[in-house]
């Protein structure tokens, strides 16, 4: 899968609408989603084999995105995702903000950039155009 204009956005499931809605402000841009957890919501009680599927779905999101958008508050599987990221060296924009007893070493990594909910789009647009070239 070509990487130039894809990206993965992570988050709790609680904010699942707030992930639709950033990707849809982003698909008119040519942006995509490489992988949509939100189309299935929690695999938790689906068993071991479903969950191991999502588990390399969104493994392998994560590893075909140009950048991580991890929309905080976010969950366990938000912050695996980002270490994934990281691990692979994509860029990760934090968006919103995390309280102080949940900060995390992490989210000072150099890869790692704070960003508005407001800037987020504009941020992905610019990093993406920067990527592709």
């Amino acid at each position: 899968m070509p990487r130039r204009n894809n990206i993965y956005i992570a988050s709790r499931l609680e904010n699942a609408a707030q992930v639709r809605a950033l990707r849809d402000a982003l698909a008119p841009h040519g942006v995509h989603l490489t992988y949509d957890w939100t189309t299935h919501g929690s695999v938790q009680r689906a068993g071991v084999a479903r969950m191991r599927e999502v588990a390399q779905q969104e493994t392998a999101g994560v590893r075909h995105a140009r950048v991580l958008v991890a929309l905080l508050p976010g969950g366990r599987g938000t912050h695996v995702e980002i270490g994934i990221a990281l691990g692979l060296l994509i860029p990760v924009l934090l968006v919103g903000e995390q309280p102080g007893p949940y900060d995390c070493a992490f989210y000072h990594h150099p890869l790692v950039e704070r960003v508005a909910p407001e800037a987020v789009e504009r941020r992905v647009l610019e990093l993406l155009t920067v990527a592709g070239e």
